[in-house]
């Protein structure tokens, strides 16, 4: 494990996936991350590349081939290295292998730079293109969240505030895939209580993720009383919150995303995927989130 700290927080991450493994307060000891019990979730903050969700069929078609890529990319699997650290900051790096052109035939180099800023965790994201053709990617955060009133015997365990202009929902149905309406991705309402706030419970989560697309610049974990716990925000134009369908969990994950999971029945090429991301050969994309307690 890789630490890192400052006065008011101390933050802990592994090398397998550069994932974000404990955010604690320094004084209280209090923890934000979701601490990874694999009977509800073994994940804690996972990073999402080079696709987020799923694919049609599982392939990706990139030049005259499809390949195979996993749900959610490779990146999160691997062990990355350990670069540049100070006392508050520390940067991973991960570059293509005989493996991962297998899947993903780019040559890159991907970077992820966590950095404690008073009572913020930042996490920037750079993605190097090393070859010369366009690469086309996606790229997303997962942190899981601790509910604090959390109780085992079911009901409603904290709030979820957006912030932005949230009227819709688009859904994930058959292969993980984003449910059409003819041509057109599906719109569902937002489970919304009367003072405009998500309810975290199973029935909210019963069709598994809620996902935003263009409408959420920030989003706040409430507690019970409504007091806020965490603050994620991000620049990315999807965002995701999960928790495991059907089942009374103690977390939830605030997810930015710069991608979507393939719609149901697409078969085009990779440059035509929602929501990618692109880097010309040489050049080195940007994004990130940061979390707030």
């Amino acid at each position: 494990m890789v630490k890192i700290e400052n006065k008011q927080l101390i933050a802990t991450f592994s090398e397998q996936g550069a994932e974000t493994t404990s955010l604690r307060d320094a004084q209280s000891g209090r923890e934000y991350i979701w601490q990874g019990d694999p009977a509800f979730w073994g994940g804690h903050s996972p990073i999402l590349f080079p696709i987020t969700g799923g694919l049609w069929n599982g392939e990706s078609r990139i030049g005259d081939r499809a390949y195979n890529i996993p749900k959610h990319g490779f990146a999160k699997k691997m062990t990355w290295q350990v670069g540049e650290q100070t006392a508050e900051s520390v940067m991973f790096f991960l570059e293509d292998t005989e493996i991962t052109r297998e899947v993903f035939p780019y040559a890159f180099r991907l970077e992820v730079c966590y950095h404690l800023d008073g009572r913020t965790l930042k996490a920037d994201f750079k993605v190097e293109n090393k070859g010369t053709e366009t690469m086309f990617f996606q790229m997303g955060g997962h942190p899981g969240l601790n509910l604090p009133d959390y109780k085992e015997d079911g009901g409603v365990c904290g709030y979820i505030r957006l912030t932005g202009k949230a009227d819709h929902l688009l859904r994930a149905g058959e292969q993980g895939c984003i449910i059409m309406e003819g041509a057109t991705p599906a719109r569902y309402p937002i489970p919304l209580t009367e003072e405009g706030l998500v309810p975290v419970c199973v029935d909210t989560f019963r069709n598994e993720a809620l996902i935003l697309e263009h409408q959420v610049e920030a989003a706040t974990l409430l507690d019970m009383e409504k007091r806020p716990i965490a603050t994620v925000c991000s620049t990315a134009p999807v965002w995701l919150f999960w928790s495991p369908q059907g089942v009374h969990s103690p977390f939830v994950c605030f997810e930015p995303w710069y991608g979507l999971p393939d719609l149901q029945g697409f078969s085009g090429p990779i440059a035509e995927r929602a929501f990618i991301q692109q880097a010309e050969g040489g050049t080195t994309w940007t994004g990130g989130y940061e979390v707030e307690v």
